[in-house]
Parts: C-alpha cells; sequence; structure tokens
C-alpha cells in the first residue's frame, strides 16, 4: 500500500514537473517572439525615420519616429539602433553607392543644417554633412521621447527640447566657424542659398518651358513670366531666408514641429499611454504675469536695434522676442478657445477657423491673439470667463 502511495505521489510529481517545463518553454517562446516582433518593429521605425529624411517634403519630421522607440524601448536602446544604422547608411554614402537624397529635391535652406555641410566640405569628408541626421534628428528625437517617457508636462518638453535644439545648431555653428572662419562660412552659406534657389528656378523654368506652344497660344509671355520668377526667387531670399528666418522663424517652425510631433505620437500609442504632455489642454495654460517684463524688454531690444543695426543683437533681440511673445500667443489662444466652447462652437469648425487664420491672415492673427493674451494680465479676461461657467453651472 505504502509503495503504491509512493508511486502515485512520484508520477503526479513527474507529471507536474513535466507540465510546468512545458509552460516555461511556452512562455519563452512567446518571449522570444515578442522580442523579435519589438526588433522588428524597432528596424522598421528607424527606417521610416531614414525614408522621412530622405523626403526632404517632412524631412523636419524625421525625428519622430526615434522619438517613439526610445518610449516604447528607452533611450540607451534606441541610442544603440540609430548608432548602428547611422553608420551603415554612412557607409554606403562615403563609398558611392546610392546617391545624397536630398540633392534632388527641394530642401528647407536651414543655417543649422548647411552647418554641417560647410563640416564636410571643410574637412574633406562629403559623408559627414549626414551628421545634421544624426543630431539634429536622430539625438533630438531621442532626447524629446525620454522627457515625454519621463512624464514631463509638454510646456517642459517643449522648452527643453528647444533648448537642446538651439544648443546643438550653436555648437555646429562654433566648430564651423573655428575650423573654416565665420566670415567665409557666412559667404559660402550665401552662395549655397544662391546656387540652390537658382538650380530650383532653371528646373522650374524648364518645366514649364515644355508647355510653351500654350503659353503662346494664349497670348502669354513666356518671357515675362520667368523674369517674375526669379524676382520672386530674389524677394524670398533677401524677406524670409536672410530676413524672417533667422529672426524668429526657425524658432516658430521648430516650436510647432514639436507641438505636432507629441500629438503625432499620442495618436501612435492610441490612448494606450498616459503622459504628462498628452494631458495639455490650452483653456488651463497659465503664465505669471511678470514675464510681461521679459516681453517688453526684448522687444525694447528690437527697437534699440532699428538704430544699432547689428546683425548679432538683431538675431538675438528677434528670437527672445519670439519666445515671450509665443507664450502670451498661447494665452491669447486659450482665451479665445474659452469663448469658443462658451457659444458652443463645434470643434472641427475651431479648428478650420484657426487654420484658415493660421494659413491667410498669419502675421495679423497672431498680432491680435497675442495683444488679447497680454491684456489679459490687467483686464482678467479668463478669471471673468470661468466666473460665467461657475455661476452658470449654479
Amino acid at each position: 500500500m505504502e509503495r503504491r502511495e509512493i508511486f502515485v505521489k512520484f508520477s503526479k510529481l513527474m507529471k507536474y514537473d513535466f507540465i510546468s517545463r512545458v509552460k516555461s518553454i511556452s512562455l519563452r517562446d512567446t518571449e522570444i517572439q515578442l522580442e523579435w516582433r519589438e526588433v522588428g518593429t524597432s528596424v522598421l521605425l528607424i527606417a521610416l525615420s531614414f525614408v522621412l529624411y530622405g523626403s526632404a517634403i517632412f524631412t523636419q519630421f524625421s525625428f519622430i519616429p526615434i522619438m517613439i522607440l526610445t518610449i516604447k524601448r528607452g533611450w540607451k536602446e534606441a541610442g544603440v539602433y540609430l548608432t548602428g544604422s547611422f553608420i551603415i547608411f554612412l557607409f554606403f554614402v562615403m563609398n558611392g553607392i546610392g546617391s545624397f537624397p536630398l540633392d534632388n529635391g527641394l530642401f528647407l535652406f536651414s543655417a543649422d543644417r548647411y552647418a554641417f555641410e560647410f563640416l564636410g566640405s571643410t574637412v574633406g569628408i562629403e559623408g559627414i554633412r549626414f551628421l545634421d541626421y544624426y543630431f539634429l534628428f536622430g539625438v533630438f528625437g531621442i532626447f524629446v521621447g525620454y522627457l515625454v517617457s519621463r512624464n514631463y508636462r509638454l510646456a517642459y518638453v517643449v522648452f527643453l527640447s528647444l533648448s537642446i535644439y538651439i544648443g546643438m545648431f550653436v555648437f555646429a555653428f562654433i566648430i564651423s566657424g573655428f575650423i573654416g572662419g565665420f566670415d567665409r562660412f557666412i559667404e559660402d552659406y550665401a552662395r549655397f542659398i544662391d546656387l540652390k534657389t537658382n538650380r530650383y528656378v532653371d528646373l522650374y523654368l524648364t518645366q514649364v518651358g515644355h508647355y510653351g506652344h500654350i503659353f503662346s497660344s494664349k497670348t502669354v509671355d513666356y518671357s515675362l513670366m520667368a523674369k517674375k520668377v526669379e524676382i520672386a526667387a530674389e524677394i524670398y531670399k533677401k524677406s524670409v531666408i536672410f530676413g524672417v528666418a533667422p529672426r524668429g522663424g526657425y524658432l516658430i517652425k521648430q516650436l510647432i514641429v514639436i507641438f505636432l510631433s507629441v500629438l503625432l505620437v499620442k495618436f501612435y500609442f492610441k490612448r494606450k499611454l498616459k503622459r504628462a504632455s498628452f494631458d495639455f489642454d490650452i483653456k488651463n495654460y497659465e503664465i505669471d504675469s511678470d514675464w510681461v517684463w521679459g516681453l517688453i524688454a526684448s522687444w525694447g531690444l528690437v527697437f534699440i536695434n532699428l538704430f544699432l543695426r547689428s546683425a548679432v543683437l538683431g538675431i538675438v533681440s528677434w528670437n527672445v522676442a519670439v519666445i515671450f511673445s509665443f507664450l502670451y500667443f498661447l494665452k491669447g489662444l486659450s482665451i479665445i478657445k474659452m469663448i469658443a466652447d462658451r457659444l458652443r462652437i463645434p470643434q472641427i469648425l475651431q479648428y478650420v477657423v484657426l487654420l484658415f487664420l493660421l494659413f491667410y491672415a498669419f502675421i495679423v492673427f497672431v498680432t491680435i491673439v497675442t495683444g488679447i493674451g497680454v491684456a489679459n494680465i490687467w483686464l482678467e479676461i479668463d478669471e471673468k470667463l470661468r466666473g460665467f461657467e461657475k455661476r452658470r453651472e449654479k
């Protein structure tokens, strides 16, 4: 009897051990499958980042896949994927395998990107210009993704991301200046802009020239049209590339890109990821009234520089003024949002009107909204609106 009991117990123990091993193997296989799936997803995100970078149209958003990869896998693993893929890509370019993707497409003529182009031409290594991808998009994406994963609020994510972006550009600019000289850098940048714009004007006119017989039949003077295109290109260079862009244009562009990137990442995770930066509500945006002194001081420097005409002071003062103005623009937008919701205007209509005004009346719209944000310091419009809401609820 005892032997039989011992045999039964032994059989049960063996059965339990066998089932445990099978479950362990099954769980291990599942973990391996999940790990390989994550590796595949990571590789696809890196590939998507390179595709966006080479598209020229969506180059400014090529850091978003890196940002997603950082949130999913951590900044260290994201750095390994980024560095490994960058080395492989750089090897092909430096050995003449394939062509440089942005040579054949329209690229934003930003000075930060050209700093790496300048470094490459100065050192004599063509592939160095790809460092703009590694730092301005790759490392930047890891940094923004890390801030989001650390549960920072959107205001901190934007401020710190913008700071690191400016820091990388300043560093690249200083290195370029020390290696090749600041004067040479500026002269080469101007020639680079002339070369690129002239190339695109010639390409456009060549394409349009194929339809010369149509213009002749419609009594359209092709030579006059070509002259207008060339004049438009010159105006674009002087007013945008060497005018608005360095005086706050790049900052505004980067601020918008960061806001959109956080929004797109939120959609990617389909509300499965709860982070403080994803919970931003423009109606709850607040700014301390003391910040107005920074606004006054920065625009005061802009006014003073109208007489001093210093290029360096002009760039610094305009960029600082743009940052402070943007803070009060958000406050003005917050008040308008509160009014629109109180009037029960549909959300979709609010977005349509906002986009329309931004595209077709940008300067007037931004000026008025920023003025509302500044006037709120004394008029306390937001407090009155909240008071109306509380009384209505009661």
